[in-house]
């Protein structure tokens, strides 16, 4: 009975506060250790553990070069701004620009990336041919347009913003041709190149293009980004300038984006002070309660990683009387708009946000980042908005209990500060390159040899359906191609169901998360307000939501998920045998599990009445791992793989940065394990784990290995994952070991892919 009680105070260990107090102290000795400041002291006084303290110290804040290597008139254009001097990369990038170079330029918010692509864009502006700015966002334009009409108009030349929000005037300049430079975003030139010849003749002329903040082009929205590239190649040769403040593969990402070779120029530099802090805790949603209501008279953003938990924190912060407000894709314009203007005028002084404001939007002084996991270089873009006047700022990472990525960084903190930020894209997205080629046929008739391999196949099945027809050696389109892009989405792919209370509609979610997220039964948060599901129909793409009373309950679902491989694309060897491979998906949602919000006990189990299912083309891939050493447990192997599968998927939140949400997984007793992007069509999330696989296998096993709960089953903090399906059933934490183990040191087995070619009855563990 000893091991039930603590020693020293002689209370349950579960009640006891020793543990505590001992967190508590260790934390504040902490912060007088680094570097003691007043005002951090409610962030140290906690329960939770601090398990990191830096001081990131401002360094190369100022600019050094001369503007000597400029055109006189490029230089007397920078001096009118103000600025006299340039950092070392604007430098760097202007001269290799202006050698007509494809450039990628990384450096921190505020540091002027924005100079070292312009400066060298109006240089092609004046002599002739005319450039285009893409921003991935309306918003990043409008705020973006004073700076590069100042350039222009000091240069004789103009600028038009060209967007949704346009006026008449400025789109009559834009298709009659009479300005230089066009500050727009991907779904406009998307619209008007399929459906404007007046404005295919204007990009007859294109000699630069500059694409801002490139780290947004990930996923579905960089496989159109590509396309439109190409489409835009077919009627202009161009250079192209890309920008990020967080890539850590950037020049890598450009090349697979863009399909050319690109020069990579990295600033690093810091303004201000950073007090950059780690708190570890069994709860996200009160730590960020904590942190804000001790900070709360300090302006603070709160970044969440998923709509889900930027709703919940968002909900929580205003049942405890704090004046926050949600900033998230979707919501209409002028909700974003008032947020943000509140915001930078002090009315409000705490958002959350999804990732949407880590773009360079002006919303005036931030002193607290408050965060949810993501790589180092996403955070520093996060904090960025922290101090940009050179004021100290406050940035907390939130590391779960509940979470093995963050239980891995709790023991090996410094390893944070070596993983990356990388982009990704699927540039063979069937769903997508169906829409991108009919937009190419409507522009311009599609001849066989400007075609590979994959696309030359799409097309041949959009001729077989009628949607596009042969003539003389080229594709052009039938008046069912032309129906067809009306229907088309830049931003999404496939179907999206809409939810409805009360007959009015108040939102969406894309399929297939739709179908995990609005299963009959399912809670929701929605613009700070609790709904149940009560009706899902897929054929109407429609749930019927009601609105629900003061509660802390959510759901799971619990579902089964079945593959099917349509096509091998790539094999390798190392670490693991494994296919990448276009892969079909059945999603079969047949019950759901309630949870307490803050400490996620199960209150109750339910069981659908019919289950949900649906079923898409993705991409994904697929290996055989080598069976772990026998043992005496239940249900050992299936348990074994299961877990394994688990650990690998959490490993891309350090791998690709963030990433884990938008996968899913699926292990057999035989031993294969499924990896997929969750997202038809695919994402490029599942190539990037693909390439670095034997990262994940490294990762897994220290995972594993260090975890403290010495279960066999593991827990949270290792094995679990509330993504999966099966209500973690079954797992086995050594077996998983066992098998990290051997693939690293080279055991593998040959993986037969081909049984999955149809569906096969067989135990799945999604």
């Amino acid at each position: 009975m000893d091991e039930l009680f603590c020693p020293q105070c002689g209370m349950l260990k579960r009640r006891c506060k020793c543990r505590k107090r001992s967190i508590r102290q260790r934390n504040l000795e902490l912060l007088k250790k680094v570097g003691y400041k007043e005002f951090l002291l409610p962030l140290f006084d906690t329960d939770d553990e601090i398990v990191l303290y830096k001081v990131l110290r401002p360094f190369r804040e100022k600019p050094t070069e001369e503007l000597d290597f400029l055109p006189s008139e490029l230089a007397s254009c920078l001096r009118k701004r103000g600025i006299g001097r340039l950092y070392p990369f604007q430098k760097e990038a202007m001269i290799r620009l202006m050698e007509g170079r494809d450039v990628v330029i990384t450096a921190p918010t505020g540091f002027g990336k924005t100079e070292a692509f312009a400066v060298p864009m109006l240089w092609r502006a004046l002599h002739g041919g005319k450039a285009m700015v893409f921003y991935p966002t309306k918003a990043l334009a409008r705020d973006q347009e004073e700076k590069i009409k100042f350039y222009a108009s000091s240069l004789g030349l103009r600028a038009v913003r060209f967007d949704g929000d346009s006026g008449r005037e400025e789109r009559r300049a834009v298709l009659s041709g009479k300005c230089d430079i066009i500050l727009t975003n991907p779904d406009m030139v998307d619209y008007h190149l399929r459906n404007t010849p007046a404005f295919r003749r204007i990009c007859r002329e294109l000699s630069f293009i500059a694409v801002d903040e490139l780290h947004t082009y990930t996923g579905v929205l960089g496989s159109n980004m590509h396309y439109l590239v190409k489409r835009l190649s077919r009627f202009a040769e161009f250079q192209i300038a890309c920008a990020s403040a967080t890539l850590s593969n950037a020049a890598e990402f450009a090349e697979e984006l863009f399909d050319r070779d690109f020069v990579l120029v990295s600033g690093e530099h810091r303004k201000g002070t950073l007090h950059l802090i780690f708190r570890y805790t069994p709860s996200l949603y009160s730590a960020v309660r904590e942190i804000v209501t001790a900070l709360r008279n300090r302006k603070i953003i709160v970044f969440g990683n998923s709509y889900k938990s930027v709703e919940t924190i968002n909900l929580i912060l205003r049942r405890h009387g704090l004046k926050s407000a949600i900033h998230k894709s979707g919501l209409p314009k002028e909700v974003r708009e008032e947020v943000e203007a509140k915001f930078k005028r002090g009315e409000i002084n705490i958002v959350v946000s999804t990732p949407t404001l880590e773009l360079g939007v002006d919303i005036g002084d931030v002193d607290v980042v408050v965060s949810e996991l993501v790589p180092y270089g996403q955070m520093i873009q996060r904090v960025g908005r922290a101090g940009r006047k050179g004021q100290e700022s406050v940035g907390v990472v939130i590391l779960r209990e509940d979470d093995s990525i963050s239980t891995y960084y709790r023991t090996k903190p410094e390893d944070y500060f070596k993983e990356e930020a990388n982009g990704y894209v699927e540039r063979h997205n069937e769903e997508v390159m169906k829409f991108q080629l009919i937009s190419m046929c409507i522009e311009k008739p599609v001849r066989l040899e400007e075609l590979d391999r994959q696309s030359a196949e799409i097309m041949q099945k959009l001729q077989a359906q009628g949607i596009v027809v042969e003539r003389e050696g080229a594709f052009h389109p039938t008046a069912k191609a032309i129906e067809l892009s009306r229907a088309f989405s830049f931003r999404g792919i496939g179907d999206a169901v809409k939810i409805y209370h009360d007959g009015k509609y108040i939102g969406e979610r894309a399929l297939p998360i739709a179908v995990k997220e609005l299963f009959p039964g399912s809670i929701l948060v929605h613009n700070g307000v609790r709904y149940r599901t009560v009706e899902l129909d897929l054929k109407r793409l429609r749930a019927e939501v009601v609105e629900l009373d003061y509660g802390n309950e959510i759901t799971d679902p619990l579902y089964m998920t079945i593959p099917r491989i349509i096509e091998v694309e790539e094999e390798i060897e190392e670490p693991v045998n494994a296919v990448y491979c276009s892969i079909e998906i059945n999603y079969l949602v047949h019950g759901y599990i309630e949870r307490d919000v803050f400490d996620r006990e199960r209150k109750a189990f339910h069981y659908l009445d019919e289950p949900v299912s649906y079923t898409f083309k993705t991409k994904g891939f697929l290996f055989s791992a080598p069976f772990p050493e026998p043992a005496d447990y239940e249900d050992y192997y299936a348990g074994s793989f299961h877990a394994l599968e688990h650990v690998i998927i959490e490993t891309t939140d350090a791998i690709t940065g963030g990433g884990s949400r938008e996968m899913g997984g699926i292990s057999v007793p035989e031993g294969d394990i499924f990896v997929y992007d969750a997202s038809v069509g695919g994402s490029g999330l599942s190539k990037l784990l693909f390439k670095r696989l034997r990262r994940a296998f490294e990762i897994s096993k220290t995972i594993l290995e260090s975890c403290d709960c010495g279960r066999v089953d593991g827990c949270p903090k290792c094995t679990y994952s509330y993504q999966c399906g099966n209500n973690n059933q079954p797992l086995n934490r050594i077996g998983a070991l066992n098998i990290a183990e051997k693939v690293i040191k080279g055991v593998k087995r040959k993986t037969d892919w081909r049984k999955y070619t149809d569906v096969i009855e067989i135990r799945y563990f999604p």
